[in-house]
Parts: C-alpha cells; sequence; structure tokens
C-alpha cells in the first residue's frame, strides 16, 4: 500500500504517549512493506535536521505551524462554531500541499490522526476518490466534557463548557465523514456510536515493542513511586495535584521515607507543600526513562479527566512495574483490579493500595507475571500493525469496486 500519514505533530523520537500511538503505526506499517509518506507539523522549537532516522521508514515532509494557544485566538473562537483546540490546527500551508501532492502521486489510503486535523478530509474529497481514515487517539468531547465538571476555575469553567458544546456538534459530524473511524478504546467506541450511529467504526488499541517485555527491572528500591507525563497537559497536571494534596500525605503518614520522583515536561512548575518537599523529586524531561525508573517501584497515574488509552500504563505493564491508577486512567485497557494493575478513585482507596503494596499485603509477583502475559496476548505493535493492515486493505478494495 500507498499510505499517507498526517500527523499534528512530528512523531519522533518516541517519547511521550502521543507520539508513540502515532510512530507505532508508522514504523509498523512500514516493517510489514508499506511506503508512508509522513506529513507532520513543526514550528520553531523543532529542528528538522534532528529526525534524518524516520527516513528508514517513512518519506517524512515537515510543514512549519505554531499551534501554541494565543489568548486573543482564543477570545475570537467564543464567535465560531469550530472548538478553539481544532481551530488552531487549520494551516492553509499544508491545504496547498495535499493539493499539490494529491494531484502528482497515487496514493492508496489516508491515515490521519487526531480530529484535529479531520478538516483534512474535505480537501482530499475534493480531489479524490480514495479512502480517509481518522485514527482518534482520544475523544475530544469526552475529555473537554470531564474537564469542565471537573475544573474549579469558575473562567475555565465558563470556557471549557462552552467549547463541550462545540464538540458535541463538531466531533461526530466530523467522524461521520470518514470511511473508517479507528478508536483507541471500545469505551471512546461505545461513546461515539452513542453520539451518532451512522458512523463507521472498528477498535484497535496502542501496541507495544516486544523489546520492553524483556528489559531487566532488578534492584528495586522500597518505598519509591514514580509518574511519567507531560505537565503542560492540563490532566495530567491536575491528577498530579490531586495526589500531591489529598493522597501522598496519607502515605506518608504510614510510611515517611516515600519518595515522589516526577519525570516529563513542566515538573519544575509543580507546587508542593513544603512539609513534603523532601519527599518529592522534580526530575523534569529526560532523554532515557527507562534507565531512570528501573529501580523505582510504583508507577502513579492519578487520572480525574482523560480519554483514550493511557501509553505509559501498557508500556509498565510490559516492563513489569507495577501501577496505581484509576478507573479514568486505565480506561480503554482490559484489565482488573488487582490482577493485572491497581484501581482506586478516592483518595483514602488510592493511598491504601499503595500502602498495601509497600507492606507486602498483595503478591505483585503474581500481578506482574499477570501484566506481562497480558501485553503478550493484546498489545504487541506487531499484532496491532497487523489489524491495521487488514481494515486498510479492505477499505482499498471497497473502494475499488
Amino acid at each position: 500500500m500507498k499510505i499517507l500519514q498526517i500527523s499534528p505533530q512530528i512523531p519522533y523520537p518516541p517519547d511521550s504517549g502521543g507520539k508513540i500511538s502515532i510512530w507505532g503505526i508508522t514504523k509498523y506499517l512500514s516493517q510489514l512493506g508499506h511506503q508512508i509518506t509522513l506529513v507532520s507539523y513543526y514550528d520553531e522549537s523543532y529542528d528538522v535536521e534532528k529526525y534524518n532516522a524516520l527516513k528508514n521508514y517513512c518519506e517524512p515532509i515537515f510543514i512549519k505551524h505554531n499551534t501554541r494557544n494565543n489568548i486573543l485566538k482564543a477570545i475570537v473562537n467564543l464567535f465560531s462554531s469550530v472548538p478553539y483546540n481544532i481551530s488552531k490546527y487549520y494551516c492553509k500551508s499544508l491545504e496547498d500541499f495535499l493539493i499539490d501532492f494529491l494531484n502528482k502521486n497515487d496514493i492508496d489510503i489516508i491515515h490521519i490522526d487526531h480530529l484535529h486535523l479531520s478538516w483534512v478530509v474535505d480537501v482530499v474529497k475534493s480531489i479524490k476518490n480514495i479512502p480517509v481514515v481518522l485514527r482518534e487517539h482520544n475523544l475530544e468531547l469526552k475529555i473537554m466534557k470531564r474537564f469542565y465538571e471537573d475544573t474549579k476555575n469558575p473562567f475555565l469553567k465558563f470556557y471549557a463548557g462552552l467549547q463541550y458544546k462545540k464538540f458535541i456538534h463538531y466531533e461526530p459530524l466530523q467522524a461521520l465523514k470518514f470511511d473508517k473511524c479507528i478508536m483507541i478504546s471500545k469505551e471512546d467506541e461505545k461513546y461515539l456510536k452513542e453520539m451518532n450511529s451512522k458512523v463507521k467504526i472498528k477498535t484497535i488499541p496502542v501496541g507495544v515493542e516486544e523489546n520492553i517485555l524483556h528489559l531487566k527491572m532488578n534492584s528495586v528500591l522500597p518505598l519509591t513511586l514514580f509518574h511519567i507525563g507531560s505537565l503542560k497537559w492540563i490532566p495530567n497536571r491536575e491528577g498530579l495535584m490531586w495526589f500531591l494534596k489529598e493522597i501522598f500525605p496519607i502515605i506518608i503518614k504510614s510510611y515517611p521515607q516515600t519518595k515522589l520522583y516526577i519525570y516529563g515536561i513542566g515538573a519544575e512548575s509543580i507546587e508542593v507543600d513544603p512539609n513534603l518537599s523532601d519527599n518529592v523529586i522534580k526530575v523534569g524531561y529526560v532523554e532515557d526513562i527507562w534507565e531512570e525508573i528501573k529501580n523505582k517501584m510504583i508507577m502513579i497515574v492519578p487520572l480525574i479527566v482523560g480519554s483514550g488509552m493511557r501509553v505509559k500504563i501498557i508500556e509498565m505493564l510490559a516492563a513489569g512495574k507495577l501501577i496505581v491508577t484509576t478507573s479514568v486512567g486505565k480506561e480503554g485497557i482490559e484489565v482488573s483490579d488487582g490482577q493485572q494493575i491497581f484501581i482506586a478513585d478516592d483518595s483514602q482507596s488510592f493511598a491504601q493500595k499503595i500502602i498495601d503494596i509497600f507492606s507486602g499485603k498483595v503478591n505483585s509477583d503474581q500481578v506482574i507475571q499477570n501484566a506481562k502475559r497480558f501485553i503478550e496476548q493484546k498489545h504487541l505493535w506487531n499484532l496491532v500493525a497487523k489489524e491495521f493492515e487488514n481494515e486498510y486493505l479492505e477499505l482499498i478494495n471497497q473502494n475499488k469496486k
């Protein structure tokens, strides 16, 4: 197949959940023998010369476009029917490129990552009769709804409420334009189907690199927790703040020597109670996360807002790390509390899960074995890529009839 993949970010290096879930598709479809042209946005913060490794798997094309938030544009967006988080991804340069590229090249199928670039489908369909697929890594309306319900800031609550109303109309209608919407979880599939039953939907999960199953996680330090994720993403930030304010103090009362390591962009901006400052280490962004966390005991994912699937969870399940998360955090991952993972939705229960692991009340080794077996059966990238391949070949064949 000749595949045109369009992404709102350069998915390399795959050092975040968002990048991993895009890059895995590129890499493993390429390894199945398919020819991929990958078009990605970049801005001034990217040095495109660093991305030569992409050429081993695809033909990379970079289009300069700034998607950072702009207060003035956010205010102007109040008078638009398109959600602000979507409108800032429209780019005339990308539209012009696509018109020229599609008129000069034969493409079998177009893969679009994220709703933010769903406007591209109208451009494509005006030029050629090609199957176009939308990979919904999250349901944006679901995220905005939860953010609206949970945020305490009155201005943000007002603005999020307006944006959520826009998403209710925008996301289902956009999804309807695609030959197939490939969701990342059954929960998201069900949710979107309820919004518009006519949308053509299939669920294919995120994959994991097989080598992660074989990483050595020896000499684990007792009483160590870690959190991974960009703290510029509001759900990550709010979840971590909830943990620090309401959960961590409970743990410290039972185990005062507990250490929490915070990894990810924006870690330095997190406010910590001075009484807990010796227990919290703000590491920030690191190039090799595996080297950093190999001796840490438990990953926390205290998400209270979100959608899609947490890539960091399935990777850490594969690596043999114990994980404590919320129902929102494990959403889309077919695991059970106490079997492959630990799940709690209130402060006391979340803290108690961690305390029980520290005290040895749970069979941690069995949980780790169960988790690795689950990943082997459901989430390896070679299996996931094969599902994409089969789906795309079927769409191409249907289009030829």
